[in-house]
């Protein structure tokens, strides 16, 4: 869920920023943490398995869990925080996006350090969309949020083109998405679709992120690619 104000109470707070920025003021008890630049192949169970145990390594690190709500505060619903959030949430956490109003009380400049506790996660299937599901055939829309001339240049056959630009707060109607309807998003490396996620989330669209997105797409030799003569 996207916020404007108010955390959940005794919420873990994660900075996304870079660490320069972090460093100069954040909030107070707030860890630095960036998992924009994740990549992975996720094509087998075994790959899935890994995936699970890594983020339960993680939130162990962080002491994250189950009965702690998480928020994630950046400059703006940038990718770096909507992919960070939806790593966190991948990993079954309860996760709220701060992109803004956080700022007044980010003075705090000695780093935070996490209290550790027990390795937990759930890998939240509800929200992650697998490269073999997309080729096993999608009974609803995928939607690449890539630049046009990305689109163009080349695809994963099947998917409609809404670059991320077009996405708003209350506009999921006008892009002809209804509420509890579920949709596919992927871009690139699955950042600005992690965007897309949040949006159309926070309006009641089901979207499910293809985390791979065309870097795991394009690398696979049995994926199909339609391009551009």
């Amino acid at each position: 869920m996207i916020i404007s104000a108010d955390p959940p109470a005794h919420a873990l707070l994660i900075d996304s920023r870079s660490p320069a920025e972090y460093a100069q003021g954040h909030l107070e008890g707030a860890i630095n943490l960036d998992l924009s630049g994740f990549r992975g192949r996720l094509r087998s169970q075994e790959e899935l398995e890994q995936l699970e145990q890594a983020l339960a390594e993680l939130n162990g690190r962080i002491g994250a869990g189950p009965h702690r709500p998480v928020v994630v505060y950046d400059m703006g619903l940038n990718t770096r925080l909507s992919k960070t959030a939806f790593m966190l949430a991948l990993g079954g956490l309860e996760v709220y996006l701060w992109p803004q109003g956080w700022e007044p009380w980010a003075t705090q400049q000695a780093p935070a350090q996490p209290v550790a506790g027990e390795p937990w996660a759930r890998l939240n299937r509800g929200i992650l969309l697998t490269a073999d599901e997309i080729l096993a055939g999608l009974p609803y829309p995928l939607l690449d949020v890539r630049e046009p001339h990305e689109f163009a240049t080349a695809r994963i056959p099947g998917a409609k083109n809404i670059p991320l630009g077009a996405f708003g707060p209350d506009n999921a109607g006008a892009l002809g998405l209804l509420p509890g309807q579920v949709v596919g998003v992927h871009c690139r490396s699955g950042a600005r679709s992690a965007s897309a996620f949040w949006l159309l989330r926070q309006q009641g669209v089901e979207a499910r992120n293809y985390l791979g997105s065309m870097l795991e797409w394009e690398a696979e030799a049995d994926l199909p690619v339609e391009r551009s003569l």
